[in-house]
């Protein structure tokens, strides 16, 4: 478990220090794999395989292991992906950015959103919204920065902070999705 905790920071840090830049040429791509590849596996011990594949605002990294495992992480820019849970409420605001991890069993799919309301009233809002869909609330933490709220439902679960960013409300949602 360690190990795929290590491989997992290793990764998100390659991909977001070389695999979203602007730069599109096919050699820094190939030359970020390698260095990818190098990393995980060390860390690891076991050979593994990156591709990643960019443009513009949004990207992928795949990982895939000897066995035939794969873990893929991607920014799809501001685009919500299809899996995400359509009774998942979402804030009224401009999404800033969508990231999702795939692995095959699954999918950790992370909503950053900025909002003009403030904070108390966001996470209010939230809170009523997600009961009325019928997710069990598992925490609701309110503190003076903001708030973080835990749901699961089935075998899904997701974990929402509010808090404040500069004039704005910020709003994270990080929704793991179980694919069984």
């Amino acid at each position: 478990m360690k190990k795929i905790y290590l491989i997992l920071t290793v990764a998100v840090f390659t991909f977001f220090t070389f695999g979203c830049s602007n730069n599109n040429e096919k050699a820094t791509d190939k030359t970020s794999e390698k260095i990818a590849e190098k990393f995980i596996e060390g860390a690891t011990g076991n050979k593994v395989d990156v591709d990643i594949d960019k443009s513009n605002n949004t990207g992928s990294m795949t990982i895939k292991g000897d066995n035939g495992d794969a873990v893929t992480i991607s920014s799809d820019g501001k685009k919500i992906p299809d899996n995400f849970p359509s009774d998942i409420y979402l804030a009224e605001g401009d999404i800033a950015s969508v990231g999702t991890i795939d692995t095959g069993d699954g999918s950790i799919i992370t909503i950053l959103m900025n909002v003009k309301e403030d904070t108390g009233t966001t996470a209010d809002k939230i809170l009523k919204e997600m009961k009325a869909a019928g997710w069990k609330i598992d925490m609701n933490m309110k503190t003076s920065e903001g708030d973080v709220q835990m749901y699961s439902k089935g075998n899904n679960s997701l974990t929402v902070t509010v808090g404040k960013d500069h004039e704005q409300t910020s709003v994270n949602y990080m929704a793991t999705i179980s694919e069984k």
